[in-house]
């Protein structure tokens, strides 16, 4: 293992490869759910890009991608920012990587893609383990500020209530299946109103997500994470 990706390597580390199994994420395969809650992420905070980052043993997938500049399905570990971002507690924030740097990470990839702006909130399952990040990229540096912490973590939270579960029912399993689809759509209404909030109280020009709107798309993440835990409580 070469001394840049040592430094990226939790020391839960083997515990968290062995949960990966467990969730059964380690393909690329479009699940609508999940792009759907990507695409109302980046429609919300208004970037370019967004993605779910499942960090895998030497790469990191790509799983929901959103607009990303190049088709990329994998990427090294020590060349994505994500590698970093699930050994925090915290939303990891990189407002302009250029003037900061990414400890223990090659930006070498990020340049190629003219991506600036990172924030990033780990997937955390039940048990404490990171699997990975909902992520924000942009190509310009932006601010980000402590009500978009926020939302961005209890939108990453969501997400990871949607894997806990997907994960009870197991991965397209047919006995299943259609549980699955009435969760979606249950979710997909409270979805296009999120995504609905990026039209209002605030300019077209603007990229800063208001407060008011964050206060308001929080509460409905939580009516949609309230579901989706009863739905786990009944299972």
């Amino acid at each position: 293992m070469n001394s840049l990706l040592a430094s990226l390597i939790p020391a839960n580390e083997d515990a968290r490869l062995k949960a990966l199994d467990r969730y059964q994420l380690l393909d690329a395969r479009s699940e609508k759910v999940l792009d759907d809650v990507v695409a109302t992420t980046a429609s919300l905070f208004r970037v370019s890009n967004a993605m779910l980052s499942i960090v895998e043993k030497d790469t990191v997938l790509v799983k929901a991608p959103y607009n990303l500049p190049a088709p990329i399905e994998r990427v090294p570990r020590e060349q994505s920012i994500c590698s970093a971002a699930i050994l925090q507690d915290d939303t990891t924030v990189f407002e302009d990587v250029e003037k900061t740097g990414v400890p223990g990470v090659d930006l070498t990839l990020v340049r190629q893609m003219g991506l600036h702006f990172y924030a990033g909130h780990r997937l955390r399952t039940p048990d404490g383990l990171n699997l990975g990040t909902l992520c924000l990229l942009d190509g310009p540096p932006r601010q980000f500020t402590p009500s978009e912490r926020t939302l961005l973590s209890r939108l990453a939270g969501m997400v990871m209530r949607l894997l806990e579960l997907r994960r009870t029912l197991g991965a397209h399993a047919g006995a299943t299946s259609s549980l699955w689809e009435i969760v979606y759509r249950a979710i997909s209404e409270q979805l296009e109103r999120l995504a609905a909030l990026t039209q209002r109280a605030r300019p077209a020009a603007s990229r800063q997500l208001s407060p008011a709107v964050a206060l308001e798309a929080s509460a409905i993440v939580s009516i949609i994470d309230q579901f989706l835990a009863s739905t786990l409580q009944r299972r």
